[in-house]
């Protein structure tokens, strides 16, 4: 079997752990939103009124997402170094 060269272990290493990040950010928005329009409509009931939605994006999912991505991020990088340091 032919072995990898560290050039495209490094390459594929980074592109998997932007691509956990990616995915993790992505349902961190999702997750983020969801429970943001819940808490905006049942402020919206309790207080009586209309509320802007806009404020589920801007202070429940995006802050999520950022710390979601970056939790996943730190995860994955995590992974990546414990499978370097087992492969040699």
């Amino acid at each position: 079997m032919k072995k990898r060269n560290k050039v495209s272990l490094a390459f594929t290493s980074i592109v998997r752990v932007l691509f956990t990040a990616l995915l993790f950010t992505a349902g961190g928005m999702g997750l983020g939103l969801f429970l943001g329009i819940i808490v905006m409509t049942a402020y919206a009931l309790f207080h009586g009124g209309l509320v802007d939605m806009t404020h589920a994006y801007k202070h429940v999912a995006f802050p999520t997402a950022l710390a979601m991505g970056a939790v996943g991020a730190c995860v994955a990088i995590v992974l990546e170094v414990r499978s370097w340091r087992t492969t040699r």
